[in-house]
This record gives C-alpha cells, structure tokens and sequence, in this order.
C-alpha cells in the first residue's frame, strides 16, 4: 500500500509550525544554543505562520479585555493594560495587512465569551497581572519562535519587532507586580 502524502504546501507549512514549535519549546526550556531554523518556506507557510500569530495577538486584546472588565486594576494598572492592548490591536492590524498582502485570508478574532477566561482568576489585582504577564510571555515566545521561520525577510524583520515589544510589556507587568522586570538572562 502506498503512503498518501498531503499536498506539497501542506507538507512544508507543517515542516514550519513543528520547527516553530520545537524552537519555542527549547526557548521555553531554557535552552541558550542556537537551534538551525525550520526548512525555508514559502508565501503560503508565512501567511500560515501569520495567521497563527494574529490569533494569539486577537487572543491577547481579549485578555486584556477581561482582566480590565474584572475590575481588580486600579487606574495606572488599567491605563498600563489599556496602552498595551492597543498594541495589540496595532499588531493586528500590521498582521492583517501583512496576509492580505501574501493574498491569503486572514482569520476572524473570535467574541470574548468563546475563550473562556476565567473570571475568578481576575478578581484580585495580582492574579489579573500575573494573567496578563503569562500572555505577554507566550506572545514574545511565539514571535521568537516565528522570526527564523520566514521566507519572507521583511516579516522576519517585523516578527522581531512586535517580539521587543511584547518583552516590554512582560517586563513592564513584571514590574509592576514588584518582581524582576528581566528574571533571566535569555528569553524563555
């Protein structure tokens, strides 16, 4: 019996998001060595890629959502959150205009009751920072994992610039919960 194997732009986009995956996991883990970039991909793996990442940045403005709606922030912290969401709604966009551009179609963010965030965990001032840090990490985590993975260079050089970013935001809510705004020495 012969193996059926998926359409060539389906086996290379899955080569890109496992190389992706294994990159954020080693960053995760705190590996320092240089891991070699996923295979080259093409126009259709960088809108793949894009889309992934616009996903987690529409998941991120619906954080910031429910962390302001729990009314646990006073009004630094929710004029911080504030001003950090709508970096994400720029990153949004930026990344929207980037698919459109590679003639894809860019996924649809989702309303905020589908991501079921608990509420519970939003109610005291600290757990609503800590939610908030846990997405900023996740997003600079997944921007690192995305810029090496890029055929496309300009993307790569925007993965890297929405990535500063997200670190600010993770650095400047570590702050704010009084912790070490760097707490390593390397991403992870």
């Amino acid at each position: 019996m012969t193996e059926r194997l998926p359409p060539p732009h389906l086996r290379s986009r899955r080569r890109l998001i496992a190389g992706a995956g294994i990159a954020a996991l080693g960053v995760a883990a705190g590996c320092t060595a240089v891991t070699p970039a996923p295979p080259r991909s093409t126009a259709i793996d960088d809108a793949a890629l894009l889309n992934n990442v616009l996903g987690l940045e529409y998941e991120a403005v619906a954080a910031y959502d429910a962390a302001l709606a729990g009314g646990a922030l006073g009004a630094s912290d929710a004029a911080l959150a504030r001003a950090f969401q709508a970096d994400h709604v720029k990153h949004a966009e930026a990344l929207v205009r980037a698919i459109t551009r590679l003639q894809d179609k860019p996924v649809a963010a989702r309303a905020l009751e589908d991501y079921r965030f608990a509420a519970d965990a939003l109610r005291q001032r600290d757990d609503a920072l800590r939610f908030l840090v846990g997405f900023e990490q996740g997003l600079a985590l997944a921007h690192l994992a995305a810029v090496p993975a890029f055929a496309e260079k300009n993307l790569a050089k925007g993965a890297a610039g929405i990535l500063g970013v997200e670190t600010m935001h993770w650095s400047a809510l570590r702050s704010a919960l009084g912790e070490a705004p760097v707490p390593a020495p390397f991403l992870g």
